[in-house]
């Protein structure tokens, strides 16, 4: 008897879990939240002035960029959490057009019944007693004080008599709970030095993390770069021996390899055949050859695999700086140098953020998002 109660009690709690009501977020875009995790926050706007002034401009930690509106008309955007969450203070820094102010003022509302009702009147240009006449001043962050609130979803309005002249801008939407700042994307990794100048995201998916890796019998931990653009044409150039790799930000360097020995061709194929029947359990010989580790020292660490050459200056203990050259594009650790041959040259990249290789659990789409926000490349468009 008491184990059917238990069944009834398990079942009626998945149903429970699975009858909770959530609105709608079809039609929505959305960032990742928090250290790399795969939860979601959703987003939408009344519109957009371009594909470079969509709403994640408003919700990526830099105050430089902004989402800006179509001209005219009442303009919006909407947060959208999907679930509810503990809101203390919600800051909004007004934006800019052509390095113009947009707005006056914009209204805070939250969603009650299925409705949009008004919390708050948030004003950017305020007027200043000086005197007897007085003047106006413009404070472009705002903070309101929302002295504790449950909230899945709110929006920012900017009613037409507020724009200055026809657009609506904001640059950045920060939500509090207590003193801790909701984060958005994980700011520690935020416009690192792409490790290779003028580099090319790579135009297969193989390229990226989580893809398949059949010679070896696992997945693919990080980024392959194999072009990168002529600065006079933008014509795509394939990397070399000759192609420098930069540091992607300050740091330590923990491991170089500069006592590497290239395997054979047989003791490459017999790696092979043995990792793609056996787990890995400890790389004696790795497949990413000739590497360097940095570790940036905030639970970030980057690693650079199939270097052809370390820079002499690089050693364990040396300390880099953000774009330093520390050694060579290469083939190092693939089957082409075990072959004697420079085919399959490229730079294979990786991010460990606190011991976990960034895109972990997160699908493809999510992957390129974020690394286009990392390496702060300004044109958000999907691939």
């Amino acid at each position: 008897m008491i184990k059917i109660v238990a069944t009834v009690m398990t079942i009626s709690l998945v149903l429970a879990n699975n009858f909770v009501p959530k609105r709608s977020t079809q039609g929505k875009e959305y960032i990742i939240c928090g250290n790399n995790t795969q939860q979601k926050i959703y987003y939408a706007t009344s519109s957009n002035f371009s594909k470079n002034h969509k709403g994640e401009k408003a919700l990526d930690d830099d105050d430089t960029t902004s989402w800006v509106s179509a001209k005219g008309g009442e303009h919006w955007i909407e947060i959208d959490f999907g679930v509810k969450r503990v809101v203390t203070d919600i800051e909004i820094t007004a934006g800019t057009k052509d390095n113009y102010n947009t707005i006056n003022y914009c209204i805070l509302q939250f969603m009650y019944d299925g409705k949009w009702f008004n919390h708050s009147r948030v004003n950017f240009k305020q007027k200043v007693k000086k005197g007897f006449l007085g003047s106006n001043t413009y404070q472009n962050t705002v903070r309101v004080k929302l002295n504790g609130i449950d909230a899945s979803t709110f929006r920012i309005v900017i009613p037409q008599d507020a724009m200055i002249d026809g657009y609506a801008a904001i640059a950045e939407i920060a939500v509090y709970a207590g003193s801790a700042k909701l984060q958005y994307f994980d700011k520690r990794l935020y416009n690192l030095c792409f490790p290779v100048k003028n580099g090319l995201f790579p135009e297969n998916d193989s390229g990226y993390p989580n893809a398949p890796r059949g010679y070896r019998g696992g997945i693919h931990y990080g980024l392959d770069i194999f072009y990168y653009y002529n600065e006079d044409n933008f014509l795509p150039i394939p990397v070399d021996e000759n192609t420098p790799v930069l540091a992607c930000a300050d740091g330590v360097v923990v491991r170089a390899d500069t006592d590497y020995v290239p395997p054979s061709e047989e003791e490459w194929k017999s790696l092979s055949h043995y990792y793609q029947k056996n787990p890995a359990t400890f790389i004696k010989r790795s497949f990413g050859g000739r590497q360097i580790w940095i570790d940036h020292k905030n639970g970030v660490l980057s690693t650079y695999n199939h270097l052809s050459k370390i820079d002499s200056s690089i050693k364990v203990g040396s300390v880099v700086k953000k774009g330093q050259r520390i050694g060579w594009v290469g083939n190092s650790g693939l089957l082409g140098e075990a072959q004697g041959q420079k085919w399959g040259q490229h730079l294979h990249f990786e991010l460990w953020v606190d011991g976990i290789y960034l895109g972990y659990n997160m699908s493809l789409v999510d992957i390129k998002r974020y690394l286009r926000w990392i390496f702060a490349i300004r044109d958000m468009e999907e691939f």
